[in-house]
């Protein structure tokens, strides 16, 4: 045998030029991957940054009414504005409904009552039906503020309104009052 490549108790053979060339491809397989991982992604950070912005589409339906203040008697709200005249438009004070499906109604609402059985409730009405599309109603005993939400589902050409109805002593101090179309830019009913 030769000595050269006994080790210190005389019986094993080391080969340790195979151990050594089978670690450095091990490395150099494992350089080339990073590398070619790290060129990737700086490629796609600089096409995403080369590109011109896309339009922002909102994917949602908002119709904004008036701010509402001291309103202490029962009536149609006014309406603001309308984002999205493609799902919805406005005629004073009316939504008119393009697209049928649900749609949030929603509002973040400060009430307070001075009578104890003072109440009022919120309506989204539709023309052309007896019964109320959504209904809010506002009760509590003193001074509150919440949001309140609710589905409702709407037709195409249908006319909506919404109307507050009070008894005496109930007086919204301030409302923030919405409508979307759940279906985002889905209008295929």
């Amino acid at each position: 045998m030769d000595q050269r490549r006994m080790d210190a108790d005389g019986g094993r053979v080391l080969r340790r030029g195979r151990r050594t060339s089978k670690l450095a491809v091990v490395v150099a397989v494992q350089n080339v991957l990073i590398t070619a991982c790290l060129a990737v992604t700086l490629y796609v950070c600089w096409d995403a940054q080369s590109r011109p912005e896309a339009p922002n589409f909102v994917d949602d339906v908002h119709i904004q009414f008036e701010p509402i203040a001291g309103i202490s008697e029962s009536g149609t709200l006014p309406l603001l504005q309308v984002k999205s005249s493609s799902m919805m438009s406005l005629d004073g004070d009316k939504i008119k409904v393009k697209c049928n499906g649900p749609y949030v109604f929603y509002m973040e609402v400060c009430y307070r009552t001075d009578a104890k059985e003072a109440s009022g409730t919120l309506q989204l009405k539709v023309m052309g039906r007896e019964s109320p599309v959504s209904s809010i109603h506002l009760n509590d005993p003193h001074e509150v503020c919440r949001g309140l939400q609710s589905i409702a589902y709407l037709r195409s050409k249908e006319e909506a309104s919404l109307y507050l109805s009070c008894t005496g002593g109930f007086k919204i101090e301030n409302a923030t009052v919405g409508l979307n179309y759940m279906l985002g830019t889905r209008c295929e009913y």
